[in-house]
């Protein structure tokens, strides 16, 4: 049973900021619909932070290639220094050998050469191919290199 509240009544149970029943329940819903609301709003705005976007994953897969490629530059760096330090210690095997490493290394850096340019056209498959060689490569300069006169 509801009353309205007129200003000329005299019952101190419909005074203001009293409820009834029925006010009771629509006050509970409405704290539920906005828990509600504020988790969706949390939710939506956290997403983005929980799934990483595709975006996200190729920047991760170029900085992955870009690292390969350094560390591809860095092995072609190292394998020279090796050879050129086996060239003029002269314990480089023989002379045949020697030709074999000057070769080797600058096919190492024409390679080197083909994979950044493969790196800026986004072919990332042919990068890959081309550090994977390159390393082959200057892992067999280095190895030649150290190995002594015979």
């Amino acid at each position: 049973m509801r009353r309205e509240l007129t200003p000329s009544s005299s019952n101190p149970e419909l005074e203001i900021g009293s409820y009834g029943q029925g006010d009771f329940e629509m006050d509970t819903n409405q704290k539920k619909d906005k828990s509600y609301l504020a988790v969706f709003i949390l939710v939506l705005l956290l997403f983005p932070l929980i799934i990483p976007s595709s975006s996200w994953c190729e920047e991760t897969m170029e900085q992955r290639v870009m690292n390969n490629t350094s560390h591809a530059r860095l092995a072609v760096e190292q394998a020279w220094e090796t050879y050129h330090h086996a060239a003029l210690g002269g314990t480089l095997s023989s002379p045949m050998s020697q030709t074999e490493l000057e070769m080797n290394l600058h096919k190492s850096r024409a390679l080197l050469a083909e994979a950044y340019n493969a790196e800026e056209r986004g072919d990332k498959q042919t990068t890959q191919k081309l550090i994977n060689q390159i390393l082959g490569l200057t892992q067999k300069v280095i190895t030649e290199s150290q190995e002594q006169k015979k």
